[in-house]
């Protein structure tokens, strides 16, 4: 029914990549030969294609495709996707049509990211344009224009659809517009009645502070999944009891009278409860002496960069990011 199926993430949680991973076998016996991720440069495919399809595994390339994408994403799970398919690859007859990994987006230039930014430092940064209209045109071009069905795993914001996401100033609490040119918005846009959104169970910000944490649609779903031995489930959201479920404190519900999850997704996956949550497996020579001076000119945080002196600084500042116990401490 569906050609392309977005699955967003909060990012970094261990299970939600495996999720992915797994998929992969699924995905092909099930005649979808095509995973787009928001995780690598469409103009490295080819190197894509080629590691995915060799006769032997480029553990390095892997390495450095993930590090073209982001310096700071030097996550194992990440780069497993890719391991995935050249395993699913490597298994089939020679005959048998390829499973294809495509990095959706490109390689923003980061060396103009400064403290004070400004509009013209912020279109040397995005050079190739709106990061999700680029992400949303390769998937116009490699997938919806040949007729083909696939899997689009992002973050979650990128994957929206249907939904609008509120650009809002926190500070003076104004309500500005709805962005309405996400990845999964602009896709939407073209084929409305092919296109699906999962939303995998991660917090939702509060509408006091965008770095304030809390349960999805007032808690609901983690009450509901306490009664159950096995958590692990998918449901339909769209045409569903869920899909009514409203929440008035997240800040997803700026700008609408009333937001129920059915405006925000059209499935869900909960696979634990928040306090079972991990982050990713840590790569530690995803940053060395070589790759050092340029995984700090590609750094988009220039107040970091003045206090990373060495590789294992900046691996350190990975783990942290990966904390997913001190992240969602206060959630069960």
């Amino acid at each position: 029914k569906y050609n392309i199926v977005f699955i967003g993430e909060y990012h970094r949680i261990k299970h939600d990549v495996e999720l992915i991973q797994n998929l992969i076998p699924r995905l092909y016996r099930a005649g979808i030969y095509n995973l787009g991720i928001e995780f690598g440069c469409y103009e490295y495919q080819n190197k894509v294609d080629s590691l995915i399809t060799a006769d032997r595994y480029d553990e390095d390339l892997a390495r450095w495709l993930m590090f073209k994408s982001f310096v700071a994403w030097g996550y194992k799970e990440y780069m497993d996707i890719y391991r995935k398919a050249w395993e699913l690859n490597k298994s089939l007859p020679e005959d048998a049509p390829k499973f294809r990994v495509i990095n959706l987006g490109y390689r923003a230039n980061w060396r103009f990211r400064k403290e004070n930014m400004t509009p013209e430092l912020w279109r040397k940064v995005w050079h190739k344009g709106n990061p999700d209209v680029y992400m949303a045109n390769v998937i116009l071009k490699e997938f919806v224009d040949k007729g083909k069905k696939a899997l689009i795993y992002s973050g979650s914001h990128h994957a929206f659809t249907h939904y609008y996401q509120p650009i809002y100033d926190y500070e003076n609490r104004k309500f500005i517009r709805f962005n309405k040119n996400r990845m999964g918005n602009v896709v939407y846009h073209k084929i409305p009645d092919k296109v699906f959104n999962i939303f995998l169970h991660s917090p939702w910000p509060t509408k006091r502070s965008f770095n304030e944490n809390t349960y999805p649609v007032d808690g609901v779903i983690d009450i509901i999944m306490k009664e159950f031995k096995n958590k692990r489930v998918g449901f339909d959201v769209k045409g569903s009891p869920f899909g009514k479920l409203s929440d008035d404190d997240t800040y997803y519900s700026i700008g609408y009278q009333n937001l129920t999850l059915s405006t925000f997704c059209d499935g869900y996956i909960f696979q634990k409860h928040f306090s079972d949550y991990t982050g990713c497996t840590v790569d530690t020579i995803f940053i060395t002496e070589k790759n050092f001076k340029e995984a700090i000119e590609f750094l988009p945080n220039p107040e970091a960069r003045k206090f990373i002196k060495k590789p294992a600084d900046f691996i350190k500042g990975i783990q942290k990011d990966a904390d997913m116990k001190k992240r969602f401490k206060h959630l069960k």
